[in-house]
Order: C-alpha cells, then sequence, then structure tokens
C-alpha cells in the first residue's frame, strides 16, 4: 500500500475534526451547557465518594488473605492497636498505680469503637499457694505495704515472659496501653438491612481524636512523657499527610502552572480554559468512582496529579495552534478549526495510548492498583472529551485580542527549537549513539533497581510519631505483629502435651532468630498461659515453668485461668480450642522483606507441626502488607511490559510504518529508563507510591512523542525532505511541547517541599522525566527520523521539485 493510501484515512479524520470545530464554533452555547449539564449530574454523586485506607482494602473482596484475616479478627480481634507509652522513674507507688487504674477505665468508658484496653491495671497475676491457684490484679490500684511482698510483686511484674516488653520494659521505667479497636462497624443501609463493614479512617480518627484528649488530662499530672504510637496512628498519619499533600500542592501546582501559562500565553483565556478543563476532568473521573463505589485509596489520590498532566498538556497542545493561526491573521472560528484539524488526531492518540496502557493495571489482583489503572484510563479517555468539546466552545465564545505574530518571532522559544532542529539534523549519527549508549546503560543499572515499602523511613527524623515507634522499640524492642494460626482440624485439639511442647520449642527457637534485615524478639500464645499456671500450681517453683505431660493437668489449668480472666484465653485460643493462636513480634522494618519472614518461619512450624496434623497459616496487618507488595511488584512489571507492548502497536498505527514505530519508543521509553537507573545510583529503592508516578510517566512521554511523530510525518509525505519536516514539526508543534514541560515540571516540583521523602521523590522523578521526555523528543526522535527516512527521500527526489509549494502551504497550515 503507498504512503498516499496510507495516509487517507488521517487525512479523513483530520478533516474531520476541523469539521466538528466549525460545527461548535457556529453553535458553542448549545455544546457548551450541554457538556456543563452532563459534568453537572454527575458531579452531584461527588458527596457518596468514600475514602479507604484499611489494609483490606488492598486486596480483592474474597481474597483467601482477606478472607483468612477476617476469621482471625472475628475470633481474636484485631491486631492493630493504638500504643499508649508512659515513662516514669517508678511505677510501683500508689500515686501512679491509682493513676494508671483511672486512665484505663478512662479509656474503656470514653473511647469511641473500644473493644479492650489492655495495661498493668488489668493484666493477671497467677500464683500458686496451698496447691491453689490465685489469679489476681498485677498492679492494683493499693500497693502491698509489705516490702517483702512489694518486691516479689516487682520481680514478678520485671520478668514475666507474658509481660516484659510488652506492657513494662524490662528496666520498669516505660509502661505501655494498648486500645483496640473493634474489628467490623454494623450499621443500617437504606432499606433498615444492618450490615457489616471494615471500621474505617473516620472511624478510628475519632477515637484517637478521644484518646489524645483523654491523653492530655494526664500529661504533666502522670508523667511528662506520654505518647501515642503505633501501627494504627503511624497508617492514619501517612493517609493524612499523602492526602493533604496531594490536596495541598495540587492547588499549588494549579496556581503556578496558572501563572506560567499566563507569562507564556499572555492572555487570561489561556490560563481559564486549560485550568477549567482539567478541573472538569477531574470532577468528571471521581464521580465515575463516587457512580460506581470505588472508594478513594492511595494510589488513586494521585488521579488530580495526572489528570493535571494529561488535561494540561492537551489544552495547550489545540491553544498553541490556534492562538498561532489567530494571530497570524485567521478568522477565529476557522482558527479554531485549523487548530483542532491539526491536533485532533494526535491528541486522540495520546489519550487512547495512556487509556490503553493505563487499563492494563486493571487486570491486578490488588485493587488499589487496578481502581488506578481502570479510572487512570478513564481519566485520559474523558480529558481528550472535554479539550475538544469545551475548549473550543469556549474559544467561540469568549472575546480573545489578536496579538502581532512578529513579537515572538525572533524572540523567546523560537531560538531554542530552531536550534534543536539544527542539531538533530546535522548531527543525526552522534545523537542516536549517544542516546543507544544512553540506552543500555541505563536499562543495565534500572534492572538493579530494589523495592521498598518502609512507611517510617518517609518520614523526617524529628517526626513525632516516628520518635514515638523509635522510643518504644527501644525501651521494648517491636511493633510489628505476625500472626500465625494453628489449627488441629477437631475440637479441644490444642489441649495435646506433645503439640504444646512443640509449640513451646517453636517459641523458645524463634525469639533467636535474626536476619539482614529484622529480627524476632518475642512470640506468645497460650504456651505462656499454660506454663504460669503449671508454675503456680507447684508452689511457684520456676522449674516447673514448662509444658506439663499430662493432658487432664492442662485442660484443667486452662479451665482454671478461664473461669476467672475468660478474655486472656479466648485471646490465644478459639471457644472450641480447636485454633492456637502465635503472635510474633518484630521490630518495625521494611514490609518488603515480611515474606522472607513468613517463608522462613512457616518451613519450620510446618516440619515440626508435620507429626502434629496442624495447619499453619499466616495472617495480619504484616504478612498481608508483605503479599500485597509482592503482588504488586509482580502485577506492575506485568503491567509496565503490557503497557508498552499496547504502546508500542500504536505507535506502529499511527505512523503506518512498523520500522518507525519501533523506532519512535526508544525516545518515549529513555526519560523512563534514565530516571529508574538515576534513582538506583542515588540508593533510592521504588516503593508503592513511586512505582505508580510511572503510569504518569507513560503517558508524558508518550504524549511528545506522539505529537512530534504525527507532525513530522504530515509534513515528510508532502515534501520527502526529512530534515524540513524535522525543522517545520519543531517550530510549530515543538513550540506546545516545550510550554507543557515547562508548565508541568514546574508545576510537579512543588512536591519537593513535602515532609515526606517519597512525595519529594514524586516530584522530583515526576518533574525530571518530563524535562527528559522533551529532550528526547527534541533531539533522539528527530535524529532517528533523519536516519530512518534518509534512504527514501534519496529515492524520492521528485518530491524536491514541489518542495517549496509543499513548505509554504504547511507553514501556512501551521
Amino acid at each position: 500500500m503507498s504512503n498516499k493510501n496510507k495516509s487517507n484515512w488521517k487525512a479523513r479524520v483530520e478533516r474531520g475534526f476541523e469539521s466538528l470545530g466549525l460545527s461548535m464554533g457556529h453553535h458553542p452555547w448549545i455544546w457548551l451547557l450541554s457538556c456543563l449539564l452532563i459534568v453537572g449530574v454527575m458531579s452531584s454523586q461527588l458527596p457518596h465518594l468514600e475514602q479507604d485506607t484499611s489494609i483490606e482494602g488492598f486486596l480483592e473482596k474474597g481474597s483467601p488473605e482477606i478472607q483468612l484475616y477476617d476469621h482471625f479478627k472475628e475470633t481474636f480481634g484485631r491486631d492493630e492497636v493504638f500504643i499508649i507509652t508512659i515513662e516514669v522513674d517508678d511505677i510501683f507507688n500508689h500515686t501512679f498505680t491509682g493513676q494508671l487504674h483511672a486512665l484505663h477505665r478512662h479509656l474503656e468508658d470514653e473511647v469511641p469503637y473500644v473493644d479492650t484496653v489492655d495495661s498493668l491495671a488489668n493484666a493477671r497475676y497467677t500464683y500458686g499457694a496451698d496447691d491453689t491457684l490465685y489469679i489476681e490484679e498485677l498492679l492494683p490500684e493499693t500497693l502491698p505495704t509489705d516490702p517483702a511482698e512489694l518486691q516479689a510483686l516487682k520481680d514478678y511484674v520485671l520478668n514475666s515472659d507474658n509481660y516484659r516488653n510488652f506492657l513494662i520494659s524490662p528496666d520498669g521505667k516505660m509502661v505501655a496501653m494498648l486500645v483496640r479497636l473493634d474489628s467490623f462497624l454494623h450499621s443500617q443501609n437504606a432499606q433498615g438491612e444492618w450490615q457489616r463493614g471494615y471500621l474505617g479512617e473516620k472511624e478510628s480518627g475519632e477515637a484517637e481524636v478521644k484518646i489524645q484528649s483523654i491523653l492530655d488530662q494526664y500529661r504533666g499530672v502522670m508523667s511528662d512523657q506520654i505518647r501515642l504510637t503505633g501501627s494504627m496512628p503511624i497508617a492514619m498519619m501517612l493517609s493524612k499527610i499523602l492526602e493533604r499533600d496531594f490536596t495541598v500542592f495540587s492547588a499549588l501546582g494549579n496556581l503556578i502552572i496558572g501563572i506560567l501559562l499566563f507569562i507564556i500565553f499572555r492572555r487570561w483565556s489561556g490560563v481559564f480554559m486549560p485550568l477549567l478543563a482539567m478541573t472538569l476532568g477531574v470532577l468528571v473521573t471521581l464521580s465515575l468512582m463516587a457512580i460506581f463505589g470505588t472508594p478513594m485509596q492511595v494510589s488513586t489520590s494521585i488521579l488530580p496529579a495526572f489528570l493535571l498532566a494529561v488535561c494540561v498538556g492537551d489544552s495547550i497542545h489545540l491553544l498553541t495552534m490556534f492562538y498561532r493561526n489567530y494571530d497570524a491573521g485567521d478568522e477565529k472560528i476557522h482558527a479554531m478549526a485549523a487548530a483542532m484539524g491539526h491536533t485532533g488526531l494526535p491528541m486522540f492518540f495520546t489519550s487512547i495510548t495512556t487509556a490503553a496502557g493505563l487499563a492494563s493495571f486493571a487486570t491486578s489482583d490488588l485493587t488499589l492498583v487496578a481502581a488506578l489503572g481502570i479510572y487512570g484510563a478513564l481519566g485520559s479517555l474523558i480529558a481528550f472529551l472535554l479539550t475538544i468539546f469545551i475548549l473550543p466552545s469556549l474559544i467561540a465564545i469568549l472575546p480573545i485580542k489578536r496579538r502581532p505574530l512578529t513579537v515572538e518571532s525572533n524572540r523567546g522559544l523560537q531560538p531554542i527549537l530552531a536550534w534543536s532542529a539544527r542539531v538533530s539534523t546535522r548531527h543525526p549519527k552522534w545523537i542516536v549513539g549517544t542516546g543507544l549508549t544512553l540506552l543500555v546503560g541505563a536499562v543495565a543499572i534500572a534492572s538493579q533497581i530494589q523495592f521498598s515499602h518502609h512507611p517510617l523511613a518517609w518520614l523526617p527524623e524529628d517526626n513525632e510519631a516516628l520518635q514515638g515507634i523509635k522510643n518504644y522499640e527501644q525501651h521494648m524492642g517491636s511493633t510489628i505483629n505476625f500472626e500465625i494460626l494453628l489449627d488441629t482440624g477437631k475440637d479441644r485439639g490444642v489441649i495435646n502435651a506433645p503439640l504444646l511442647q512443640t509449640l513451646d520449642k517453636v517459641q523458645q527457637e524463634i525469639v533467636t532468630w535474626q536476619g539482614e534485615h529484622w529480627s524476632i524478639t518475642k512470640a506468645i500464645s497460650v504456651v505462656n498461659i499454660i506454663k504460669e499456671s503449671n508454675r503456680a500450681l507447684h508452689d511457684n517453683d520456676e522449674t516447673q515453668y514448662a509444658v506439663p505431660d499430662d493432658p487432664a493437668l492442662i485442660s484443667q489449668e486452662l479451665f482454671l485461668v478461664e473461669l476467672d480472666e475468660p478474655d486472656d484465653i479466648l485471646n490465644v485460643v478459639d471457644k472450641g480450642y480447636q485454633v492456637a493462636r502465635l503472635t510474633v513480634t518484630t521490630p518495625w522494618f521494611d514490609a518488603i522483606y515480611a515474606q522472607e519472614v513468613v517463608e522462613k518461619v512457616q518451613a519450620y512450624l510446618q516440619a515440626e507441626m508435620a507429626p502434629h496434623d496442624v495447619v499453619v497459616s499466616f495472617t495480619g496487618v504484616a504478612p498481608i502488607l508483605g503479599v500485597t507488595f509482592g503482588k504488586m511488584l509482580i502485577s506492575t512489571a506485568e503491567s509496565y511490559g503490557i503497557a508498552a507492548v499496547i504502546i508500542t502497536l500504536m505507535m506502529i498505527l499511527l505512523i503506518g510504518n512498523l520500522k518507525l514505530g519501533l523506532l519512535s519508543m526508544i525516545p518515549s521509553l529513555l526519560p523512563i529508563l534514565i530516571i529508574l537507573a538515576g534513582l538506583h545510583l542515588a540508593g533510592v529503592r521504588l516503593d508503592m507510591l513511586t512505582m505508580l508516578v510511572g503510569s504518569i510517566a507513560i503517558g508524558l512521554t508518550v504524549d511528545d512523542n506522539i505529537h512530534f511523530m504525527h507532525s513530522f510525518r504530515r509534513i515528510y509525505l508532502k515534501t520527502g525532505d526529512p530534515a524540513h519536516a524535522v525543522e517545520a514539526t519543531l517550530l510549530s508543534t515543538g513550540r506546545a511541547m516545550l510550554i507543557t514541560s515547562i508548565v508541568l515540571s514546574v508545576g510537579f516540583s512543588i512536591y519537593t517541599q513535602s515532609l515526606m521523602s517519597n512525595m519529594v521523590i514524586f516530584g522530583i522523578t515526576t518533574a525530571g522525566c518530563i524535562v527528559l521526555a522533551l529532550v528526547a523528543t527534541y533531539l533522539l526522535a528527530p535524529a532517528l527520523m533523519v536516519l530512518a527516512n534518509k534512504q527514501w527521500h534519496q529515492q524520492r527526489p521528485g518530491h524536491e521539485q514541489d518542495s517549496h509549494d509543499r513548505k509554504s502551504s504547511d507553514h501556512e497550515r501551521a
């Protein structure tokens, strides 16, 4: 098929966009009001948009991990807690114990959604006397007055495996209180039916505010060092910071972008129209999320930033061509229609390509990645539709003054564009050689990049929550729980002496384990209660701190504890004594290594428990995060691979040439690979947020490339002169690409002012990718086209005969 036939469909599409522009120019109010009516109706659903920052929201409902975690919470309660730490010189005095009991009651009575509060005030003190087992308050409000009894209490508290490094530090200088909220939230729907849901950030936030309010009443009275920390406060604080940063910085980014647009275009219309299109694009996309019941998550919180890039980019390309035509003397509606014809097809392809690339994320097992893929793809298409329907209508309605074209022809952006055209066409081999060298080097380095998910590492060193976690771990040793369920498969199967003795051996062994990035500091199960009770029944003989061989004695000991403290028993075994709970605690470490901990402990447990036919399963926040991030790495890598294939096919279709389509992917992929290589050399690991930045990077790099390739091929097929096609493309379309890159790189740079290091990296990588994409499109893409099209031009010398006329015609159209 000839080049002329291949381009016929493109010419028809361009004429279609031009006709659409003329129609909107003649009936602008009908088009504008229709669009605004649709946007308004959809935006009415925004109040129904919910936010989900829970761990359950990471995975699809009904997934095996979530089902197991729900079962765990139904049986044992939540593993996420608020930890209150209190530092004092001496806890064994009447004043402190009275205040501790008062604070404990205060928390139980007033904190909303509270399930349990654990502290030394309600811990058990198990001892024996006269062959009788006694269970009393560990730290009563009224302490023993006898010095010997008080010393015995101190020794018991400080040496108890159940409470040391959990509710009290080994030196006795810090005590902890653990506030655990309800596992589920029960509410009535519109039909009056009761339904169960998860406690969200709203409910947890209400509890946190109340806890802080209560603690304020005790600060300075009970102790000067009272802190609130733990996994729940950290998770909520990170969520709030992310939400605030995206909201605040998106607003500031819009302001800065607006200022830059005014400086560049020197027209208020050049500011108002792109920002309006972006705002409407965000509203419609978020409205679709509300309509389909998809909550906002960490991943989808970057949608406003993503749509900022897409909407502003499309708008600038259209407006740049319109202003050039209009300032050159063309009638306004005709200038707008000509701009639509010139930019409509490449804008459509950039939107389709970006949408297709992001849609590959939709198959992910992780809901937060799938949601970004679905609504990012929809958002890019919505941005395109709003640009071609809203902007032309506004152009026709708004009074826009002409500016003399000669004012900017000899200054401003023109010299940069001309220099790029000169360099890329005169030294194509050197540029391509350098580009390929960078590509090979970047691939080699980027392939070594490592991954991470360490929220504490995102925070500045002086952050109060970070200091609270570090302070707690310094005194107590650990804050992260790995929950392990040991299912015997039969009623009262846990009451099995060999099984419990094996479990005791496992606990004593794994607390000695220490990996390169993690260590296990504590392991708690029903074994601890049995050993404590057995010692008490043997006149507090320390040599009897062990699991007895007699199952009847084990059953008796558990029965006696259950009579006095049923909650303590039900915290480590289920009601039927079929499932035992083993809690393994570690200091906070990078979640990327959680799978390593799970695999090692699981392999050891399965080997030890094999003779007892016990099913071992892991759950809790830490294992789920490890599994989640592991899945995310795989699914995101697969998605980017699929996206690259889809984008390559789209580029081949747009250009109409297999070889050129493949070559055009080099300047599209090189900026992303250079950024990844730079991150690795800087010692930065990719985390959940920085990995998702790739979705923005894909849109930006491909956007510039498509606009260049479309315009280049359009001119080249008319003139047969690749050097002229490069120059004409850069002097027309290149101007819009430069403006877009300047505006967006500065807009995203504002994220570098965040308090969180991963947000800073988000800003740097996105802005850097924008700049590198522009450089690749200005230098590498033209050089590739000159080399790839050189032989074709030499075989078609006849094209030189009318090249002057075609050049003039093309300049006129631009």
